[in-house]
């Protein structure tokens, strides 16, 4: 699907640059075809080339700059006019730019999904007074850099490890190569060219079988799911979502973004619960299988930061950092987030979940399942207590962070190490394993389930709380541990509902509802079977998405376009729309589709491997399989 955007609307819709990448590089560019470095970016999103797992090896663990490239035309004026467009189907980004002096720039651009590669052809529609100077400026901190006249630019950097590699530069016309003021410059007199930006690739590369070999590759991956709905806005926003999952799956997991702005691309195991799920859902199983491969290959290190070297329990006991780079070392800055405890629920809940989608019993044994374990055996011998009467409470911790630090007995955390303790005693009959610990596990699941929070005919976010908080809706989502008809639970839905307007946002700011919070909201409403309110909810933020259908963490403040965690929750809402399962198993066919979708048809991820597919003409199924 091709999404344009232009000049006019870019303030309205908050513009930021197109994203490209393929997992390994991660590259926007801004409607000029460039990555012009602008003063206060693009809700806090900077246009460059940054690449997963290539980090400084410090606390923060920031991304390595690989660099951005910029025009250098004698004369050339500002923009006066401009489009860019960018196809969600193929990751092609074409821009057009008129400058004040008359020069017309186009250009279409692709990073190439299998190759570390980004490809642009240019054309410049007016004489030029002399040659087009295309600069690129690379200098990353603590590195050794040296280039010849080819082109090729050999590099060491010193960070988290020693990283070396080249970065070639070239055109199809005649140019002339050389570094520069801090950077390399190439030199085309040529008004049309192509050129290449290949980063450790050093193959021939021609732009049309690029380009060809690109689209291949993502038609392969389209073909694994796919929706047609009647509704175009949250169509054109699912599209753009699935297209940006799949360029943030890196090989290790997929972070909020490979961005800067985005905590360095991080690994939040919370914010991967819902990547996870929206991916899976969807039948993308590879990539979803990512994100407990990558947990799992922590295990050892995760294991050690709370056992040291001699574990003795005999299930494992686990805990991953909050913001983990690739080695399990905790790169977030000290703050109340240190208190959370739900990811590591969210840990043990994406295992279990690999597991229902796949059916596959060998990987819940050697894989799986020790995630499960380990995860739920810390929470319950460091965050389960027993209160003055007795009954089984979660300890003080960071529930969602508006709400501050260190409640107690938390609502939401309280209803995720419920899904957990389920899952793993349910896992651990399945496998025949640890059953004394299974039988705890599903006897502190009942008696946290009797203790969760209530007052005025409603669950409450924490005892004696007096504010409102989106976490209320947690035991309809993310965790289905309560009936969408339980009327502690319907007092808590329509406490959030009533009340939205006033913690709507992941933070303290603004007075609007974040579009992560209303996708939440839509996946409730869907398991609850009104799907008019969940469509109406699913449009609302579509009508909050940016220029290309990306979204932000909070749009009402311009805050982190490109947001992965917001995607994931929207495509699980759309697919439950469509297709829901009983706990069993068994599918539901358009559980929460709205009166008005007389048409539509799917192929979408089913537990126990495998696509659902179905047609629907006139509100009837025309086709299943």
């Amino acid at each position: 699907m091709k999404i344009t955007t232009n000049h006019l609307e870019a303030a309205s819709r908050r513009y930021a640059p197109a994203a490209l990448g393929n997992g390994d590089l991660s590259i926007l560019l801004d409607y000029e075809g460039i990555q012009r470095q602008t003063e206060s970016g693009y809700g806090k999103l900077l246009a460059g080339i940054r690449r997963a797992g290539f980090r400084y090896d410090t606390q923060r663990g920031e991304l390595i700059s690989f660099g951005y490239l910029l025009h250098e035309m004698a004369g050339l004026g500002k923009p006066v006019e401009w489009e860019q467009s960018l196809d969600n189907s193929d990751g092609v980004v074409t821009s057009n730019c008129r400058y004040s002096d008359g020069t017309v720039i186009e250009s279409t651009a692709f990073c190439h999904l299998e190759r570390n590669i980004l490809a642009v052809r240019r054309r410049i529609a007016t004489a030029l007074p002399g040659p087009y100077r295309l600069r690129y400026r690379f200098a990353p901190a603590r590195a050794c850099l040296d280039a010849d006249g080819s082109g090729l630019i050999r590099y060491e950097i010193d960070g988290l490890r020693r990283y070396r590699g080249t970065v070639s530069l070239t055109a199809d016309a005649p140019s002339r190569f050389h570094a520069e003021d801090g950077g390399f410059v190439l030199e085309i007199p040529a008004r049309e060219f192509t050129f290449c930006l290949k980063f450790d690739d050093e193959a021939t590369a021609e732009f049309d079988e690029l380009l060809g070999s690109n689209r291949r590759a993502w038609e392969s991956y389209r073909q694994e799911s796919y929706i047609r709905i009647p509704s175009a806005p949250i169509r054109r926003m699912y599209e753009t979502s699935q297209y940006h999952l799949r360029i943030s799956s890196t090989r290790w997991s997929i972070p909020t973004g490979i961005y800067d702005s985005h905590w360095h691309g991080r690994y939040h195991a919370f914010d991967e619960y819902f990547t996870f799920m929206g991916l899976v859902t969807s039948g993308h199983f590879a990539a979803a299988a990512k994100i407990p491969h990558f947990r799992h290959s922590l295990l050892p290190q995760a294991r050690r930061r709370i056992e040291g070297d001699r574990p003795r329990n005999p299930v494992g006991v686990a805990v991953y950092p909050w913001e983990t780079n690739e080695l399990c070392e905790e790169n977030s800055p000290r703050g109340f987030w240190y208190d959370h405890i739900f990811h590591a629920s969210h840990v043990a809940l994406t295992a279990w979940e690999c597991y229902r989608y796949s059916g596959d019993r060998e990987l819940l044994r050697s894989e799986l399942f020790p995630l499960i374990g380990a995860s739920c055996e810390w929470l319950r011998l460091f965050h389960v207590q027993y209160d003055r009467e007795g009954r089984t409470v979660i300890g003080c911790c960071t529930d969602l962070e508006r709400l501050g630090p260190l409640r107690p007995n938390p609502f939401m955390t309280s209803c995720s190490v419920i899904a957990a303790f389920e899952a793993a005693a349910t896992a651990a009959g399945l496998l025949g394993l640890h059953p004394e610990s299974a039988a705890e596990w599903r006897r502190l699941a009942a008696g946290l389930r009797a203790s969760l929070p209530h007052g005025d005919g409603r669950y409450l976010p924490y005892p004696g709380c007096t504010e409102h908080s989106i976490g209320q809706l947690a035991g309809i989502y993310p965790y289905g541990v309560l009936a969408a008809d339980d009327p502690l639970q319907h007092g808590a839905f329509r406490d959030y509902v009533d009340f939205k307007s006033a913690c709507g946002n992941m933070y303290q700011l603004g007075s609007g509802v974040c579009s992560w919070y209303l996708c939440w909201e839509a996946v409730a409403q869907a398991r609850r079977g009104d799907g008019e309110a969940a469509v109406r909810l699913l449009e609302e933020v579509a009508a909050q998405s940016g220029c290309f259908g990306e979204m932000f963490e909070i749009y009402e403040c311009g805050i982190r376009p490109w947001f992965t965690t917001a995607e994931g929750i929207f495509i699980q809402a759309v697919n439950e729309l469509l297709l829901q399962f009983d706990s069993d198993g068994t599918p539901k066919f358009a559980p929460a589709v709205p009166a008005a979708w007389r048409e539509f048809s799917f192929r979408l991820g089913k537990p126990g491997g495998g696509r659902l597919e179905a047609d629907f003409r006139e509100g009837r199924p025309v086709m299943i399989s």
